[in-house]
């Protein structure tokens, strides 16, 4: 009977230590572990997507895309490259063609990389594609949910291992049941953004093995730029038989199409300002079209630039743009992005005098592990009060947006730009305002460990962390404190003072107090690689290295999921601490005193190997 309850009408009835069981739905669960595992602001149809093309413009390259992944093309090219320089449009062309794919039920899925806004974990591509399918084909999405539920452990395989088992067995098991997954279209932009080029070659040749082998029913463009490596792994034979290439260049040949963009933009925000025509004028149009160069990258940053509400109005904005064409004439770096760099440079120059090192800490925050995007975060490292922190980041409008609980950068030319001292010159965060900020959260981290009078989770451990009274924030604030110290470790040059500190850190008190969390920005390669090989035994040493026999003791303190080969040991003496990695990132851990016979045991061992040679 409807509404009906199991022990209704049921009298005199006892339970005695009752245990309530929770019934897990593995279907459900199955999803969950796959979403978790994935990141779905890197989906063509999230809130964080990229701009698509202007209406009017790239339609020659759209147009040739959507055609092949008809099937209206040589069957034998299953990959689409498109290549070329930053700034040049791709991953508008690309989120053009995802929308159009899309609408005719041709797309099984698209990813969008972004290393400046922390998308650059290849560990969830297939896991995001995956999840994007089965949100599109039930019977695939069936057998995913058991087949994760059942196996937990595949989202956290290693790349090929994934593929298959998300992907290749599946679908065999779909097609053995009649079920045959027509082919569709999966669209990888960034390519070039991927943490690590290792992983960036590793997805190009598991995507043309399966396309050699037919093992899926896909058709994959792929977008980045033009790395060696990249163009080497491309180039190879085993590519190129079933590879098509496309590049864009930097050419004046789409001026038409960036006047279109430029006249139709402007035309909006002089209604939005209510601007008396003429405005703009053809020949400030025209200008604008010279300073961009080709590229469309200058030309978007541009309109954000001009429509910028925090600033006098559309007019004073144009009038500084058009400002720099004799700086651009006289301005020849060699550089292929030499005139947006121009333009990255107006933008700095009229942040106020006050206030620019408070916008270079903010980016260099950005460049910290899950810093990148994280807004409160960030803010909390750098001690800066809420309306401190937007009003830095209300001057980088044009660049990056500021969204509830995260920054977003427009494009990653301009974090490449802010790194590099030749083309950022005196705004360089790597310079002057890196070593300060570096100088700043050593100086707090060594008073947590050095200053008895300050206590875990005190009020003075709290001004120094910049967390609140909140055990989840403290525990946050402090890992961040310590991931930016040692990132900045790892990215700017080191001075004396800084390799005097990290020689004498109590690396072992700073673990204790770091829980569980990972360290997913660290490098601990490139930090040993930073320094100096004299300084390097004063301050770490690779536990590859180390002799398995006589550090018996060392490998049985490796937790489970660590890598032996690939971590280290922080520091000396009674300050040291592990550093083990992980798939996801770097853990610090105590070095255990060490029990009096496995000292005994490890004097033996290097007398018997000294013997022995």
């Amino acid at each position: 009977m409807a509404g009906s309850h199991t022990l209704q009408n049921v009298h005199d009835f006892v339970m005695n230590n009752p245990q309530f069981v929770h019934i897990s739905e593995p279907e459900k669960r199955g999803l969950e572990i796959l979403l978790e595992a994935s990141i779905p602001e890197a989906a063509y149809d999230s809130s964080d997507h990229p701009s698509h093309c202007h209406p009017g413009t790239r339609y020659q390259y759209i147009d040739r895309i959507v055609h092949w992944g008809m099937g209206d093309v040589n069957p034998r090219h299953r990959i689409f490259w498109l290549k070329g320089p930053a700034g040049v449009g791709k991953s508008a062309i690309a989120q053009s063609c995802a929308e159009e794919l899309a609408a005719r039920k041709k797309l099984a899925a698209a990813f969008f990389f972004s290393r400046p806004n922390l998308r650059d974990n290849p560990q969830c591509l297939f896991t995001s594609i995956s999840y994007q399918l089965a949100s599109k084909l039930k019977s695939y999405s069936e057998i995913l949910k058991s087949t994760i539920h059942d196996d937990p452990t595949i989202v956290t395989k290693a790349l090929l291992h994934q593929f298959h088992d998300l992907f290749i067995s599946p679908l065999q098991e779909l097609a053995a049941k009649g079920e045959k997954v027509t082919e569709r279209v999966v669209i990888i932009d960034g390519l070039d953004e991927v943490a690590g080029e290792t992983a960036q070659q590793a997805i190009i040749e598991i995507i043309a093995a399966s396309t050699r082998d037919g093992t899926t029913p896909f058709v994959w463009l792929l977008c980045s730029r033009l790395e060696p490596h990249l163009i080497a792994t491309f180039n190879s034979p085993a590519l190129s038989v079933v590879t098509h290439q496309e590049e864009l260049m930097v050419s004046r040949d789409i001026d038409n199409e960036i006047a279109k963009y430029l006249t139709d933009e402007l035309a909006k925000l002089g209604k939005e300002h209510d601007l008396p025509l003429p405005w703009p004028r053809e020949r400030d149009i025209g200008a604008l079209i010279n300073l961009s160069g080709g590229l469309f990258i200058y030309a978007t940053t541009v309109i954000r630039f001009i429509g910028d509400r925090n600033s006098l109005g559309p007019k004073d904005q144009l009038r500084a743009v058009l400002a720099l064409a004799t700086s651009v004439s006289k301005h020849n770096s060699g550089h292929p992005l030499s005139e947006l760099d121009l333009f990255y440079l107006l933008i700095l120059q009229r942040i106020p005098a006050k206030i620019l090192q408070t916008v270079q800490r903010v980016l260099l925050a950005t460049t910290i592990g899950e810093l990148r995007t994280n807004l409160e975060g960030n803010r909390r490292l750098l001690r800066l009060s809420s309306s401190q922190f937007h009003a830095a980041c209300r001057t980088l409008h044009s660049v990056m947006k500021v969204e509830s609980s995260k920054i977003n950068f427009y494009h990653a030319s301009f974090m490449d730009f802010m790194r590099d001292p030749q083309r950022s010159k005196q705004f360089c965060i790597q310079l002057e305002s890196g070593n300060a900020l570096r100088t700043e959260l050593m100086t707090r981290l060594q008073a947590i460990c050095d200053d008895p009078d300050v206590k875990p989770y005190s009020e003075s451990f709290n001004a120094l962390t910049g967390a609140h009274n909140n055990s989840k924030f403290q525990q946050t604030a402090y890992k961040n404190l310590v991931e930016g110290f040692l990132v900045l470790c790892s990215t700017l040059p080191l001075d004396a003072t800084t390799l005097a500190a990290l020689a004498s850190f109590n690396f072992n008190k700073i673990a204790k107090s770091m829980f569980t969390d990972y360290l997913s920005g660290l490098n601990m390669d490139a930090l040993v690689q930073n320094i100096l090989e004299k300084d390097r035994t004063r301050i770490v040493r690779s536990c590859k290295h180390r002799d398995r026999h006589i550090y018996e003791w060392e490998v049985t303190q490796v937790p489970e999921g660590a890598n032996w080969e690939g971590s280290y040991i922080l520091g000396r003496g009674q300050n040291k601490c592990f550093c083990w990695r992980y798939q996801y990132g770097i853990t610090l851990t105590p070095y255990p005193e060490r029990p009096a016979t496995e000292k005994i045991h490890r004097t033996l061992m290097k007398r018997i190997k000294f013997w022995r040679t």
